[in-house]
């Protein structure tokens, strides 16, 4: 009997699109050290004890993910922060600009390097929050959306004390799952923005992707540190 030690799995998303990427043109490195997982067929990349080998660093283990047409990303992969029965960890990918993708527009701007571009739209009618529930992983909200806002970004909230979500599933409520659970208590009538991020280079410049024609709404640019989960004024 073969025995596989599961130490987490990681699912790869394009940020823009929400689409799978699971092509195999990725490189992994965990700790510093080349790594091959198991790649599934329904997308999962899956590190074992050969993958991420010894006992887990108090720190977690160090994971960074390369390819030739996504930004490279480095990020921490700890067991308790993920869910025990699957300790599977989603990982927003950001597309390079101009790397063959059609689907999408790119805007221009410069920030801190290193720290994520937020470009806020606001909708007519605008949205608003109606409520977070199930623990804060669920959100339903006010105001008229044509577009299927799956795997699209959303922005709760304004200020300093505003949070960025993932929409990951519709639900039979009408309301939809979020990348991870809400971190504050918010009130409803909370103001919603539809978000396109992309992370600053080393010069500072940073191409976001953002569906055709966006770029004709005026959106705020707002800079995020995605480590420490908050907003940076520049």
């Amino acid at each position: 009997m073969i025995h596989i030690s599961l130490r987490f799995a990681l699912l790869l998303k394009d940020d823009f699109s929400g689409a799978t990427i699971a092509d195999g043109g990725q490189r992994f490195f965990v700790n510093g050290r080349p790594v091959r997982p198991i790649r599934k067929p329904e997308g999962f990349f899956v590190f074992t004890a050969e993958s991420a080998p010894g006992p887990e660093p108090a720190d977690g283990w160090e994971v960074r993910i390369e390819s030739t047409r996504y930004f490279a990303r480095t990020l921490s992969v700890r067991s308790d922060q993920l869910p025990p029965d699957m300790p599977l960890r989603l990982v927003q990918m950001y597309r390079r600009p101009h790397s063959g993708f059609a689907d999408c527009d790119w805007f221009e701007a410069k920030g801190p390097p290193g720290r994520l571009a937020a470009l806020l739209f606001r909708e007519d009618p605008p949205l608003a929050l109606k409520a977070f529930s199930g623990n804060g992983e669920a959100i339903s909200l006010r105001g008229y959306m044509a577009a299927n806002l799956v795997w699209r970004r959303i922005c709760v909230g304004s200020g300093s004390k505003a949070e960025l979500f993932t929409l990951t599933a519709r639900r039979p409520d009408g309301g939809y799952r979020v990348d991870h659970p809400a971190r504050k208590r918010w009130k409803e009538g909370a103001p919603v923005y539809l978000t396109a991020c992309a992370p600053a280079q080393p010069d500072g410049r940073c191409s976001v992707p953002i569906p055709p024609g966006w770029a004709d709404r005026d959106p705020v640019v707002r800079w995020y540190d995605e480590e420490a989960m908050r907003w940076q004024e520049i």
